[in-house]
């Protein structure tokens, strides 16, 4: 556990228990961390985002929202759950299982509540299932053994009929994270309202020339969009990304910039 995690005053731990029993008989999620319980260090991020369970996600790290980017785009990712408390009796078991020593709350010496960074619920046909992701930040890029805490998670986890990884992200540096936080935000704009006729028109205008597969960029493409009639600058890219946010085009997310690509490039993802 890390050092804020270790301690909680009693009042507190108490009043947080009392509110995720409640919750748990209401059959709803709520987070056990949220971004004002940790320090001031790092980059945290609150969204909102439609596979979210509660409409909102609080991310307490880069590596955690670039993870985070992973799960939304897929698309048999239905639901995601973040910063799940386990069943303290669930870990302590498993901890007794793989004789590992359980965290404690330091000063109160009551066994901790311990959290899991994401959960996804994923459905391929009949098939649900249930992935829980452990999201650690490093700079190094190499594979580091599974923590005290994470092998007392991935065991109370896997107890529990659900997959478990331990992810390790260096924030969002990576061009693949950078590119999916742009189409993210634009595909997040989208939800909930009528696409206007110029936002239609827009995006009919770009699959039409990517079908032509025609021999020019991205770029070059938006911009003969933002020429057509009824429709203004920065047309072309932002139908660019609505359609990717949608699913409807694909590129190779891991390029530097996506606008500099050429169409025969893009494909459409199958459903």
């Amino acid at each position: 556990m890390t050092h804020h995690k270790s301690r909680i005053r009693k009042g507190t731990l108490a009043r947080k228990e009392k509110e995720q029993a409640d919750a748990k008989a209401q059959g709803i999620h709520l987070r056990w961390q949220h971004t004002r319980d940790v320090p001031s260090t790092g980059i945290k991020t609150r969204l909102v985002c439609d596979k979210a369970a509660g409409g909102e996600l609080h991310l307490l790290s880069e590596a955690e929202h670039a993870e985070f980017l992973e799960g939304w785009y897929r698309r048999e990712v239905k639901i995601i759950y973040d910063q799940v408390a386990l069943d303290v009796d669930k870990t302590r078991r498993a901890a007794l299982t793989i004789n590992v020593a359980h965290p404690f709350y330091r000063d109160l010496g009551e066994p901790a509540v311990l959290s899991t960074s994401l959960v996804y619920l994923t459905e391929r046909g009949a098939t649900r299932r249930r992935e829980a992701r452990s999201v650690r930040s490093t700079r190094s890029g190499k594979e580091v053994e599974l923590t005290r805490t994470q092998l007392i998670e991935r065991k109370t986890w896997e107890d529990d009929g659900a997959s478990y990884s331990a992810v390790r992200a260096n924030g969002m540096h990576a061009h693949r994270s950078k590119n999916l936080a742009w189409i993210f935000r634009a595909h997040n704009d989208t939800i909930d309202r009528k696409l206007s006729e110029v936002e239609m028109a827009a995006q009919r205008a770009l699959v039409r020339l990517v079908r032509l597969k025609k021999q020019m960029r991205v770029v070059d493409a938006c911009r003969l969009v933002d020429g057509m009639p009824g429709l203004r600058t920065g047309s072309g890219v932002r139908a660019f990304r609505q359609l990717a946010g949608a699913r409807r085009l694909a590129f190779d997310l891991d390029v530097p910039d996506p606008l500099k690509i050429m169409l025969d490039e893009i494909w459409s993802p199958k459903a």
